[in-house]
């Protein structure tokens, strides 16, 4: 069985009860006030019929000049009395009893008997059926004293009006019960299926986003549960889809990374085997060649070992633990200074470092790495006899870490794409140079791993700044590099 059908169901039945129940409660409420009017319209009629008995008793003791009539002229004087009272369409009957329980008179309706004298000094009612159809008698019996003797006056009311109106009643406030509840069952299903409707929606957009449509939304504009649980829906759909394009994304440059690793691959494996090949063929290879194959061969291993550990260190950013601990900044320049050097002198190049007493959080190996990558590479682009230069200074709770050489610059079409892995503006003086396009991509994870940003500016024919920014640890004593 479905939600709103529950719902419906239940509700429609909780509301017929409390219907009927209210009708019920309400038909006996009134029946029982019109009972009692009755009742005391009967009591009344019945004291007014003693009366009339006694004051006949009174003119007979009058008319006869005695104190007290005896007991057979009290019982005639009362025959007398009640034959001149005429029966009417409420008065259907009298009856009178002596205290052995006789009648003395008796002219009630067919079928009415004298209520059971629980207490005999009370009047007591009760309602009876009479042998004609539909013809109800309220019975009521008194007790009456006549001179010494003891009686009972007993008197049939008809009712059967009264009766046939309450059943009458009934069956109208059963009918409009009926409709009552056939209406609301109209309106609480059309309600139930109205409220419910974004319920059919978010089922709709839960087999659409299971249907891989990741960029389906629900738009419920109200202020109930149903609402929230919409927001919910959308946000876990605007996580899925966030987190798919993430994986198609991962995906899509993990097929380019493993591309690219392979071309990269392929140039230095196809040199060496083509050396190789001519090294191994059975033909006289004069020193000088052999020397010169060697050679080529050597380099492009060489190539294919930094090419390897550029990976491997790429690798190790992104999935171990690293220990980070506050580490002055000049110590690890001047560190990286010096193996550069043997660099530089090769293209008669000068690096000036002016490095304040700064402190930062780091892996000292893999930040030696950033910072050699980054100046290696300016040395790359920089023309023999050029010069570098490295900057740091605190700016609030900051270090900024400046790189700059003059050299030829990057297009600003290639700013964006520099850190991909394996990209290189310049692939010739790249591989000539022995880069894979696997250095500002090792650092843009080293940077970020030490919660750190890294932004090129750059101007062809004038050169290019690095700028890097990383959380300050508390100032250590230093020295400034020149």
């Amino acid at each position: 069985m479905k939600l709103w059908q529950k719902i419906f169901l239940s509700t429609l039945a909780l509301m017929v009860s409390i219907t009927a129940l209210s009708s019920v409660l309400l038909l006996r409420s009134t029946r029982d006030a019109l009972w009692q009017r009755e009742q005391q319209r009967a009591i009344t009629q019945q004291q007014y019929m003693a009366g009339i008995l006694k004051a006949g008793i009174l003119n007979q003791r009058l008319r006869l000049g005695v104190v007290l009539l005896q007991e057979d002229q009290t019982r005639e004087t009362a025959i007398q009395t009640l034959e001149q009272q005429a029966t009417d369409d409420y008065l259907a009957g009298l009856m009178l009893l002596d205290q052995e329980e006789k009648a003395v008179w008796n002219q009630l309706p067919a079928g009415v008997v004298p209520p059971t004298a629980e207490d005999d000094s009370l009047t007591q009612c009760q309602l009876q059926a009479g042998d004609t159809a539909g013809e109800w008698y309220l019975v009521c019996s008194m007790p009456l004293t006549l001179e010494s003797g003891e009686y009972r006056l007993v008197a049939a009311y008809s009712v059967g009006d009264l009766q046939r109106d309450l059943n009458l009643q009934a069956l109208r406030s059963v009918g409009l019960s009926l409709g009552i509840s056939l209406l609301a069952a109209v309106l609480l299903l059309l309600l139930v299926r109205r409220l419910l409707r974004p319920l059919g929606a978010l089922r709709e957009n839960a087999r659409s986003i299971a249907g891989g449509n990741y960029d389906q939304r629900l738009d419920i504009r109200s202020q109930d549960e149903l609402a929230d649980l919409a927001q919910d829906m959308n946000a876990l759909a605007q996580a899925v889809q966030e987190r798919v394009e993430q994986l198609e994304q991962v995906a899509e440059e993990r097929r380019v990374f493993v591309g690219n690793l392979a071309h990269e691959m392929k140039t230095p494996l196809t040199s060496i085997m083509g050396y190789a090949d001519l090294l191994y063929l059975p033909k006289t290879v004069s020193d000088p060649q052999r020397v010169e194959y060697s050679g080529i061969i050597l380099e492009e291993a060489k190539r294919l070992r930094s090419l390897s550990a550029k990976l491997l260190e790429l690798l190790t950013v992104g999935s171990v633990n690293l220990t980070f601990e506050p580490t002055p900044l000049d110590q690890v320049v001047g560190e990286v200074a010096v193996s550069l050097e043997p660099l530089l002198a090769q293209t008669q190049l000068t690096l000036s470092c002016s490095c304040p007493p700064l402190s930062i959080a780091m892996d000292r190996e893999l930040f030696k790495s950033l910072l050699y990558n980054l100046l290696d590479n300016a040395r790359k682009a920089s023309p023999t006899g050029g010069r570098l230069s490295f900057t740091a200074q605190a700016e609030g709770e900051k270090a900024v870490l400046k790189i700059r050489d003059w050299g030829q610059g990057i297009p600003p079409k290639e700013l964006e794409k520099i850190c991909q892995p394996f990209y290189m503006v310049d692939k010739s003086r790249s591989r000539k140079a022995g880069g894979a396009g696997l250095g500002l991509a090792l650092c843009q994870a080293i940077v970020v791993a030490h919660q750190g940003t890294m932004e090129f500016w750059s101007q062809e024919g004038e050169g290019t700044q690095v700028t890097l920014t990383f959380p300050l640890c508390q100032e250590v004593d230093g020295h400034e590099d020149a």
